[in-house]
């Protein structure tokens, strides 16, 4: 692999490679080793600044290959303080908390650009670094998560005594036993008495490879165990994403490696496999989800088992064209499932994980090759569609028949859902912001209203 080192008007890109990318500063090879380096450790010469790949962090490699057409106005640029400004623009990797487009948004924005929230957070993981990913045979941790929430919506000055709440409840962490190995890993999915296993192997992992390689490489791998913990998994790889896309250390590469376990450990597959997919958007394959019946719904077993006896979900999966759904596949499935929990009166609990662990999906794909997205979408799909079969009840609807009362603005819900202090309230709200800052649909406010209403 050659190293080659182009120089653009105000910067350079390094790269080890040789396949083209679409960067229009450079022009150079794969985007994600093509960096912007500022700061301290940019080397200068003749008045040119050189970014330098192998040793930016992870989160500036993200900032070029999620804002590539953006970028094109650097090449213009002479100055420092023109380029500093620019770089201010931009969005943080696909965690919508950075943008500047609401005063909650601004209010995270400072608090973790200028120190607050970037300490209460490092400080909450460092807390919550003894403690397993559930307790008491079986619940989700939700430290980590509703601690990113909480800087996300700009509540930092509530995060340490929220954590120092909850952890009381919390049991220790396992101890690795039995080494994961490259050719035995699959053998070790879903596996919950692996945790430990499952925590060191991506620890290992994250300190060999880049967190994004990382993530491209094993979210399409875990993708068809989406169901794991009831979407905690991938909810809580989501977070822990957010939170290093504000800020790359080991602390958050280390909560990662856990979520990550957390994932393979609990994985769960359901009936049905990815195939020649259809032509529908998610609201309306809804519609086509057949219902368990309610001797089915009695059952305590896992919700894979209570759909294998469903013989038509086994291709639910396929139903979905995983590119259909206005504005965007995995923004036609966050907002159907928030209009879903908005209209529903009973089971709301469940429906609220629907919501959830689809935008901690949205976040994820930006990470994900573009060959790769539509299987997770796809399997988010069908994860999501498997908590409709088995709590929907007839006649419920995702459609938005009015603004619940008390729907203001998402810095007003932020405010309510941390008065309430309930972990799931608090990362509803963080959700349905993030989408409504990408698609403003009114059932997202309607949702994150109804869970601070009415629970």
């Amino acid at each position: 692999m050659a190293r080659r080192t182009i120089q653009a008007p105000y910067g350079a890109c390094d790269f080890v490679g040789s396949r083209p990318c679409h960067n229009p500063v450079c022009g150079c090879a794969r985007a994600l080793r093509c960096t912007i380096r500022t700061g301290p450790s940019a080397r200068t010469s003749r008045g040119v600044v050189f970014w330098d790949s192998r040793n930016a962090p992870a989160h500036e490699r993200h900032w070029v290959r999620t804002t590539h057409r953006a970028i094109g106005a650097f090449t213009h640029m002479t100055t420092r303080r023109s380029f500093l400004s620019f770089l201010g623009t931009l969005p943080l990797g696909a965690c919508s908390h950075w943008s500047t487009t609401d005063g909650a948004s601004q209010t995270a924005r400072r608090a973790t650009a200028d120190g607050p929230g970037t300490d209460a957070m490092n400080e909450a993981l460092e807390i919550l670094r003894p403690y397993a990913p559930s307790f008491r045979g079986g619940l989700s941790n939700h430290g980590p998560m509703t601690a990113e929430a909480l800087v996300a919506l700009g509540h930092h000055d509530a995060v340490l005594p929220w954590i120092e709440r909850y952890r009381k409840q919390l049991e220790p962490r396992l101890n690795p036993h039995r080494r994961i190995t490259s050719s035995g890993w699959r053998d070790a999915l879903g596996d919950r008495a692996r945790i430990g296993d499952w925590e060191e192997w991506f620890t290992n992992h994250l300190k060999e490879s880049l967190w994004p390689d990382v993530l491209a490489r094993w979210i399409p791998r875990l993708a068809p165990g989406m169901a794991a913990a009831g979407l905690h998994g991938v909810i809580r790889v989501g977070h822990a994403v957010c939170s290093l896309a504000a800020q790359d250390n080991e602390l958050r590469r280390d909560e990662l490696a856990r979520a990550l376990a957390y994932w393979a450990a609990e994985y769960m597959s359901l009936p049905g496999r990815q195939g020649d997919h259809g032509e529908l958007a998610p609201s309306e394959a809804l519609l086509q989800v057949q219902a368990l019946p309610d001797e089915n719904r009695r059952s305590r077993g896992l919700i894979a088992t209570q759909l294998g006896e469903l013989a038509a979900f086994a291709n639910v999966i396929n139903l979905v064209d995983p590119s259909a759904g206005s504005p965007s596949n995995m923004s036609d499935l966050i907002s159907t499932f928030a209009g879903t929990f908005a209209n529903t009166t009973a089971n709301s609990f469940d429906f609220l994980h629907a919501v959830t662990g689809s935008a901690a999906v949205a976040e994820l794909l930006p990470y994900v090759a573009a060959d790769d997205r539509d299987l997770v979408r796809a399997y988010t799909w069908q994860a999501t569609a498997a908590i409709f079969a088995r709590y929907s009840r007839p006649g419920l609807s995702a459609t938005l028949e009015a603004e619940p009362e008390g729907s203001k603005d998402f810095k007003h819900l932020a405010k309510l859902a941390v008065d309430r202090g309930d972990a799931h309230t608090i990362k509803l709200a963080a959700a349905c912001r993030r989408e409504w800052l990408r698609n403003p649909d009114p059932r997202l406010l309607a949702a994150a209203t109804r869970r601070v209403r009415k629970g």
